[in-house]
C-alpha cells in the first residue's frame, strides 16, 4: 500500500510539472516560429531565376523635422547568389554558393534645407526568407555619412557602424538575433513568404528600422504577427498583416496572387507606402 502512494505522489508531480512546462512561454531560439510561418515555395519559386529585378515604385511619407515628407521609394527585389567567404554577390556562382533575395530600398526625402538620400539592402535565405543573412544601410546628407551593417552568420549577429555623431563614431556592438528574430526592415519582403491564411498569427521579436542617419543601438521588442484576412485595395486583392509591437502598429497589404508584392504599409508613426508602379528589368 505504502508502494502505491509513492507512485501515485510520483505521478502527480510528474503531471504538475508537465503541465508547467507545457504552460512556459517559448521562446524563438528553441522554438523557430517565424520559420514555421512561412513558405518556402515563395523564395524558391523560378520567377525569380528570370534574370530580372523587381522594379516598386512607392509614394511615401515620413516625418521629418515635425513635418509630413512626401517622397518616393524604390524597392528592388532581385535573386543573387553570395560567396561563402565574403557574404558578398559572387562574381561567378558555384555549388558552394549561397542562394540570397537582396532587397534594396532607396529613397530621397526632401527635410527643408537639403535632402536625406538612404540606401538599404537586405539580404535573405531564399530558402527561407525570415532567415536575415545581412543588411547594410547607408545615410548621405549635407551633414555627414553614416554606414551600418548587420552581419548575421556562422552563429553570430553584430552591428557594425560608422557615424558622423559624436558619442557614435565607428564601433561595434553585439546583436542578440536568435532563430526566428526578424527585422523591420526585413518586413516588406519576409512577410511575402507567409502561408497567408485568415487568422495565421505567431509571435516572434522584430529589432527596430536601421534606415536612419543616427548608429544608436536599435531596439530588439517582443512582437505579434497576424494576417487578419482578405481585403480589396482600390484596384488590388489583397491580405492585410498586422505587425503589433511595444508602442508600434504596422498594417501591411500583400497581393493576393504571387509575388504578392508589397502594395499598401501604414505605421502609427507616420511613415507610409503605396504601390505606384512595378516592372521587372535588368538594371544593372
Amino acid at each position: 500500500m505504502r508502494l502505491s502512494k509513492k507512485y501515485f505522489v510520483a505521478l502527480i508531480i510528474s503531471l504538475l510539472a508537465l503541465f508547467l512546462i507545457m504552460k512556459r512561454p517559448r521562446h524563438p531560439d528553441n522554438l523557430n516560429v517565424a520559420a514555421a510561418a512561412a513558405s518556402s515555395e515563395w523564395g524558391m519559386n523560378p520567377t525569380w531565376d528570370d534574370g530580372l529585378a523587381e522594379v516598386a515604385k512607392y509614394q511615401a511619407r515620413r516625418t521629418v523635422y515635425g513635418k509630413t515628407r512626401v517622397f518616393e521609394t524604390i524597392c528592388i527585389t532581385v535573386k543573387e547568389d553570395f560567396t561563402p567567404n565574403f557574404y558578398v554577390k559572387a562574381d561567378s556562382p558555384s555549388d558552394q554558393s549561397i542562394p540570397v533575395l537582396k532587397f534594396n530600398v532607396v529613397s530621397t526625402i526632401p527635410a527643408g534645407n537639403y535632402d536625406y538620400r538612404y540606401l538599404t539592402s537586405v539580404f535573405v535565405s531564399r530558402h527561407n526568407p525570415m532567415n536575415l543573412i545581412k543588411l547594410t544601410s547607408g545615410s548621405q546628407e549635407w551633414c555627414g555619412n553614416t554606414f551600418k551593417e548587420v552581419r548575421n552568420w556562422e552563429n553570430k549577429s553584430g552591428l557594425i557602424f560608422h557615424s558622423y555623431f559624436d558619442g557614435e563614431g565607428d564601433g561595434s556592438l553585439t546583436l542578440d538575433l536568435r532563430p526566428g528574430d526578424l527585422m523591420e526592415d526585413q518586413l516588406p519582403v519576409a512577410l511575402r513568404s507567409l502561408a497567408f491564411k485568415e487568422g495565421h498569427q505567431f509571435r516572434t521579436r522584430v529589432l527596430d528600422s536601421l534606415i536612419d542617419n543616427r548608429a544608436k543601438p536599435p531596439r530588439l521588442s517582443s512582437a505579434e504577427i497576424a494576417v487578419r484576412g482578405r481585403e480589396k485595395l482600390n484596384d488590388w486583392n489583397v491580405w492585410r498583416v498586422e505587425v503589433r509591437r511595444e508602442g508600434l502598429l504596422q498594417t501591411y497589404w500583400f497581393e493576393q496572387a504571387f509575388p504578392n508584392i508589397l502594395v499598401k504599409c501604414v505605421s502609427s508613426d507616420g511613415r507610409e507606402l503605396l504601390l505606384k508602379e512595378r516592372t521587372r528589368w535588368k538594371y544593372w
